[in-house]
């Protein structure tokens, strides 16, 4: 028995239970004598589409609208039911029911068909990126390769090292401890965060989100950028000021000693040096940092189509992801040693 089956048993039993707690039902005769007998509480209103289902506003609407729905849904699935992989068409029938949510739907980012589609295959993403964080080894190399090349860059950049890996040790430390969990949703949940979680965290709030703004720098990063009679070096000091003070007020308003206060430390040792590696004109940290850029967008793209990345369960999704991070972080190791040298 399938996944979709077994949530199919809860959808029903549950508006079944709603149903049996509500006012008395009669029998009410339909008109043809032909047609069947349909049971219905108080006045009986026959939908036309469905002949056999009576509602009425005595009954709870939202009850019987998931309940007709995920019906309708199975019919509709059985009809195309090779179309979509297991974990797909579960997450699916579980969106129908109840949408799931997120910041910021990027369906057209990632060339997909709907925000349905999106948000069904974020919540996929999800579950696989929760296993892999549950699993130890797995965990470890994440942390640890995240660490060392993100350390590797700042060193390309010219920036402390050093003090990004004590930040970065401070908040993997913070995450760890589960009793700051509750903490760390609340201060995310005002950020729209929908999930603690890999993706909507790491992914989606961090790097998507960054790579936005650099899309479209304030006023006061372009001004620096676009004035030619600046020296390189001096442009380069004014943006990482420019920057450093739009960190620094954000920061400001997070809560003490917090998940967010320990995210904006980081950001104020990233973002002023790959800021310049981005937006500025380095011949040595550009390249490095674009093909980052474009090797994030290409794993993420690999990682929303179905056609190239296994979504028939969580497991082999979580695998797939695992050796998509895999062979990204190894690429970049190999270009920050090759840039280095």
């Amino acid at each position: 028995e399938g996944a979709t089956s077994a949530v199919m048993r809860e959808v029903v039993v549950g508006n079944l239970a709603e149903l049996d707690s509500g006012p008395a039902v009669e029998e009410i005769p339909t008109i043809q004598a032909a047609s069947p007998r349909v049971l219905v509480p108080g006045a009986p209103h026959i939908d036309a589409a469905h002949p056999a289902r009576a509602r009425t506003d005595s009954l709870s609407s939202a009850a019987l609208s998931d309940f007709y729905e995920a019906f309708d849904f199975l019919d509709e699935e059985k009809k195309d039911e090779a179309a979509f992989p297991a974990l797909y068409k579960d997450q699916l029938f579980l969106h129908k029911v109840q949408e799931f949510k997120c910041r910021k739907n990027r369906y057209q980012q990632f060339k997909l068909s709907s925000p349905s589609e999106y948000l069904v295959k974020v919540q996929c993403l999800r579950l696989a990126f929760d296993r892999l964080i549950r699993l130890p080894a797995r965990r470890t190399w994440m942390v640890e390769i995240g660490r060392e090349n993100t350390a590797k860059l700042l060193d390309l950049a010219g920036a402390d090292s050093a003090a990004f890996c004590t930040a970065y040790n401070d908040i993997i430390s913070y995450v760890g401890d589960t009793s700051n969990l509750a903490s760390i949703k609340e201060e995310l949940k005002v950020r729209r965060v929908a999930a603690v979680n890999m993706f909507d965290v790491v992914i989606d709030f961090t790097l998507l989100d960054s790579f936005d703004d650099l899309d479209m720098p304030p006023a006061s990063v372009t001004a620096v950028l676009g004035n030619s009679w600046i020296s390189q070096s001096l442009r380069k000091s004014m943006l990482s000021t420019a920057v450093w003070g739009l960190i620094s007020s954000k920061s400001k308003k997070a809560k003490q000693n917090g998940f967010l206060s320990r995210f904006y430390t980081i950001m104020g040792v990233l973002t002023p040096s790959l800021a310049w590696g981005f937006l500025g004109d380095d011949d040595v940290l550009k390249p490095v940092c674009t093909s980052i850029r474009e090797d994030i967008f290409s794993i993420l793209s690999t990682a929303f189509d179905e056609n190239e990345t296994d979504y028939s369960s969580v497991e082999s999704l979580s695998e797939a992801l695992y050796e998509l991070l895999q062979i990204s972080a190894n690429r970049l190791t190999k270009q920050l040693e090759q840039a280095v040298s």
